[in-house]
């Protein structure tokens, strides 16, 4: 095998010295060898761990929507993942309930009308002097009272899902329904549906949770003697995504089981590429003040238990040992050995390490 390589090397004219680390080669020499280089990718942080995620929705940014009476689901509007808008009919519910409730706004309603009505005229007989003051006050007071009575009326009605608008629409033309609407509380995703068409709930009972997606964490399990190595602040790669996350917390506490902790990290960049449920892989990234430089795998070859590259010099191709920081799924993060500038043999490298090692045995 040997004498084969030093045929072809000879063929093309390599000129290479035993003594040195480097492969002379010039421009024409590394065309016939096939040999290709790239420039090492500088970069701030270098590989720390690789663990499972999962992509979770901040707690803030999840809404539960619940039923505002008791009643029968009647109809329900929306499937399982689908966007909504803030005030989107999700489901209708029959409830007699609502019926009671909106009796009591009109009852309420025709009181404060009367005392409205009472309080002008004796507003008006006060002034010419006709009743006493006294008189006056006393019918003040029920007016404040059928007044307080209406408006709690009203927050009532609101509260079981009725918009302001169907509100006075029921004052003015008094029609009384029993169909309850159930609207979306905000622009968001419908991420859970536990509402079913003809099933009886209660008060509060949750029909729907809905999530706002523009912001998306990731929850990682780190076991516990690596939590130390982790700072906020340090990034998070993905694996086969482009999306990338910030560590913002490193949990406090420890899994008896698993012995491991959360850490998590916001979504900073290509977040539409995720959803809330996802299991993905993901590379946990250290800051580090020192250069280091990315690579993609090919560029890195062992030999005797030592890492090197070969770097294009003036004369050829050195052999340079480096320091490799970790590895990614298609590059080698290296923290010691190539400098700002250095381009590095990704193609070729065969041919140029069985030159090298040729040139040790021609010693």
């Amino acid at each position: 095998m040997r004498a084969v390589w030093l045929l072809m090397l000879f063929w093309i004219g390599v000129a290479a010295i035993a003594a040195e680390d480097t492969v002379r080669l010039n421009d024409e020499q590394a065309r016939h060898l096939g040999i290709r280089t790239v420039k090492p990718e500088e970069v701030t942080a270098m590989p720390l761990a690789r663990a499972p995620a999962r992509v979770v929705l901040p707690p803030q940014k999840e809404f539960v929507v619940s039923s505002p009476q008791a009643g029968v689901i009647g109809n329900v509007a929306v499937p399982l993942g689908v966007k909504v808008k803030q005030g989107q009919v999700l489901a209708k519910i029959q409830s007699p309930d609502l019926l009671a409730l909106q009796r009591e706004l009109l009852d309420a309603a025709s009181e404060f009308s009367l005392a409205q009505a009472r309080l002008q005229r004796d507003q008006t007989l006060l002034q010419e002097g006709i009743i006493s003051r006294l008189r006056w006050q006393e019918t003040k007071g029920d007016f404040d009272k059928a007044q307080a009575a209406l408006g709690a009326a009203e927050q009532t009605l609101a509260a079981s899902g009725l918009a302001n608008a169907e509100i006075q629409k029921l004052r003015a033309n008094r029609r009384m329904s029993s169909v309850l609407e159930v609207r979306a509380p905000i622009d968001g995703v419908v991420l859970e549906r536990m509402a079913v068409v003809g099933q009886r709930v209660d008060r509060l009972t949750p029909l729907f949770r809905v999530g706002k997606l523009d912001e998306l964490w990731l929850e990682v399990n780190m076991p516990q003697e690596r939590l130390h190595e982790i700072k906020i602040g340090d990034r998070i790669s993905l694996e086969n995504i482009r999306a990338t996350a910030r560590i913002i917390e490193v949990g406090q506490h420890v899994d008896p089981e698993s012995q491991s902790a959360l850490v998590r990290a916001v979504v900073d960049s290509e977040a539409e590429a995720l959803r809330p449920g996802m299991h993905i892989n993901v590379q946990l990234m250290h800051r580090s003040t020192d250069r280091i430089f990315r690579v993609p795998v090919a560029a890195v070859f062992s030999h005797e238990g030592k890492n090197y590259a070969f770097v294009k010099t003036a004369a050829g191709f050195e052999a340079r040992e480096v320091a490799v920081a970790g590895q990614e799924p298609y590059s080698m993060v290296i923290h010691e050995g190539l400098e700002p500038g250095d381009e590095v043999a990704v193609q070729g490298v065969a041919a140029l390490k069985a030159a090298w090692l040729g040139m040790g045995e021609g010693e």
